[in-house]
């Protein structure tokens, strides 16, 4: 019998696993569905609920955003994405403050955002995401970045009664640092007083 036995090696006398080499970083050694020895992308998903409601006559092109409140899901307050700090409604960090869904706690990427929704009879609607890099203790006016493509959410022409789905295409810029927050925009495309409510589901998946 052999006296020098694997499990009394030191520790310097291992090697590492098979195809460590090869591996990428922030992977782990699994046997996948299929039994084969694989290493796979070391990754955490979160699944984050989005959704809101909007009812007004406002003209084509104005953006909205939700306003920290009790009614978290009425997006009705007039905003401008591409020009945060423009010192009038969206005033430096306020767009932190007052419009923000959620605070990433790790850095990650957008890899899916599902939508249904219905109202006003063929009414359209633009749905974005942005983020929205903030330094802590700090006060500078940062615009945010949109994330993703724009989620066109037209209502079905019994838009009271039917169910419309949207998934957002993966392109563009999809990745978020530590502490990014995220923020839902609704830009109204139809004249007239029109109405629009929603639910989504968001994926995040973080790098560790």
């Amino acid at each position: 019998m052999a006296s020098n036995l694997h499990s009394s090696l030191d520790d310097s006398q291992l090697h590492n696993p098979k195809g460590f080499a090869d591996a990428a970083n922030n992977t782990y050694l699994t046997k996948n569905s299929g039994g084969s020895l694989v290493w796979a992308g070391n990754k955490t998903r979160h699944y984050i609920s989005t959704g809101g409601y909007h009812s007004g006559s406002g003209s084509v092109g104005t953006c909205y955003a939700k306003q920290f409140s009790a009614d978290y899901h009425n997006i009705n307050v007039e905003v401008d994405p591409e020009d945060a700090t423009n010192n009038s409604v969206n005033v430096g960090m306020k767009w932190a403050h007052m419009h923000s869904e959620f605070i990433c706690c790790n850095s990650g990427t957008i890899t899916k955002w599902v939508c249904m929704h219905g109202g006003s009879a063929s009414a359209d609607w633009d749905l974005e995401l942005y983020k929205l890099s903030v330094t802590s203790g700090t006060g500078a006016n940062v615009n945010p970045v949109k994330l993703g493509e724009t989620l066109n959410l037209t209502n079905h022409s019994n838009g009271n009664k039917f169910v419309t789905k949207v998934e957002m295409g993966l392109t563009g810029t999809l990745t978020f640092a530590d502490g990014d927050v995220l923020i839902q925009v609704l830009k109204k495309q139809t004249a007239g007083t029109k109405t629009i409510w929603w639910n989504g589901t968001l994926e995040l998946t973080f790098d560790y």
